[in-house]
């Protein structure tokens, strides 16, 4: 059976057709569903919701990042017929509407709960048979693991859906399930799709337009081309993390232990402690490893160095480590500089550079340099790929501080690499570096 009018104000486009049959006909349950702004990804999985929940009676979950968010896009929303969302129902399936509460409860006993993933603890004993995740590069990955157990045991279904972000956990779901049968998944660019008409639902005309309103290239390819590599706004290292790719810098660069390890470290406890392991070979600055942990001690990471030593058969040269290494703790009367040394491993301390940016600047200056194997720096690329100023819209203007969040401590590790690397062996280009971020300070960008 053909799915493609589903009630009188619900006609479906070509390329949706297929996510209903997968799920009607075939028995799929798991779907992904990535695609341009603009495709109907809300109203495609709205609609998949409630004709579900005629089908089979249970409790579903129509999810936004956020409750305000659930009702602005859901709720309140009117299509280009006029017409509300939630008022696509057909009438002959008698649906109860609650605005206040956001439910849909339909005579069989079904009920739809529309609300956001900020709110996911209250949902958690609900039952639920069915969950839609959308924005889902916007959610909180633990709302999803909260919800599993129960889909798990009722036999349930999940489509997750949204646009691409770099380094993202929905990144990371596309490239896990896009070969597996058992899922069903797409990436749809604006080349891809059409309207019930057979006309493109975004045009090249309409995206040389945005160009013109001074859209960032990277956010075009994101928005409406799929791409992964895309920055977030305000990003610190997003043009050359673009180029890095481009350049074929971000791939398979394993160890190579004819030449020795670095490491760079930024300390931590209560916050991660991040550690980047690297080569020198040929010029170029190989990123071969990151790793990070919290509320350890300093004899925890002396050994996690002795088992990478261990795993690569490599030798080390220089660890660097920021100012604070040499911090005395109040209950050893020692700074763990002095505590890794006495399990034989010794740190360079990183002075404390006076200002943020000039670690920035010369992690920038040093970036064409730098290779990354993407498999043992994975996480590492993301939190460079996330490390940004904060923007301040009432404003129109970015800070001169970074924003503090999970990126922070993978971004300083790599700050104190290239401001050890730089004085130790590129005085003159490190003395440039801190020129020029002082003279730009306020125009980092």
């Amino acid at each position: 059976m053909t799915i493609v009018r589903l009630s009188d104000t619900v006609e479906l486009r070509p390329q949706q057709i297929p996510l209903f049959d997968a799920f009607f006909n075939k028995g799929i349950r798991n779907f992904l569903r990535i695609a341009h702004r603009r495709f109907g990804k809300d109203f495609e999985a709205f609609n998949l919701m409630w004709c579900a929940a005629i089908v089979r009676t249970g409790i579903y979950i129509y999810y936004l990042p956020t409750i305000s968010q659930s009702r602005r896009v859901i709720w309140d929303t009117v299509g280009e017929t006029g017409v509300r969302l939630v008022d696509r129902i057909p009438r002959i399936f008698n649906p109860k509407l609650n605005s206040s509460t956001q439910t849909i409860r339909f005579p069989n006993g079904s009920i739809i709960y529309i609300t956001g993933s900020d709110n996911y603890k209250r949902m958690i004993g609900l039952n639920a048979c069915g969950i839609c995740w959308s924005e889902y590069q916007d959610t909180n990955p633990a709302a999803v693991d909260a919800m599993r157990p129960m889909i798990t045991r009722n036999k349930g279904w999940q489509l997750f859906f949204g646009t691409p972000r770099a380094y993202n956990h929905m990144g990371d779901l596309y490239h896990a399930q896009k070969d597996n049968p058992e899922w069903f998944v797409t990436n749809l660019t604006i080349n891809d799709t059409t309207d019930i008409h057979g006309r493109p639902i975004i045009t090249e005309a309409d995206i040389e337009l945005e160009r013109r309103n001074l859209m960032p290239e990277s956010l075009i390819l994101q928005e409406y081309y799929g791409s992964f590599d895309a920055a977030i706004r305000g990003a610190y290292y997003a043009e050359q993390l673009f180029d890095a790719r481009k350049e074929g810098r971000i791939g398979h660069f394993p160890v190579d232990n004819m030449y020795p390890v670095y490491s760079g470290f930024d300390i931590g406890f209560d916050d991660h402690t991040s550690v980047w392991f690297f080569q020198h070979i040929h010029g170029q600055l190989r990123m071969i490893c990151y790793y990070e942990n919290r509320e350890k001690t300093i004899a925890f990471y002396c050994e996690i160095l002795k088992q990478k030593q261990k795993e690569w058969g490599c030798r080390y040269s220089t660890h660097w480590a920021p100012h604070d290494i040499e911090n005395r703790e109040l209950i050893a009367g020692k700074s763990r500089k002095d505590e890794a040394r006495e399990h034989g491993i010794l740190f360079r301390t990183v002075q404390r550079p006076a200002k943020k940016l000039h670690a920035i600047s010369c992690t920038r200056y040093l970036f064409p340099r730098m290779c990354f194997d993407e498999k043992g720096c994975r996480q590492g690329l993301k939190h460079l790929s996330e490390y940004r100023s904060e923007f301040n819209e009432k404003r129109n203007v970015y800070s001169n501080e970074p924003y503090h969040n999970d990126a922070s401590h993978g971004a300083d590790a790599m700050g104190t690499i290239c401001l050890g690397w730089l004085k130790a062996f590129e005085e003159t280009a490190f003395r440039k570096q801190f020129e020029i971020a002082n003279a730009y300070a306020t125009t980092i960008w």
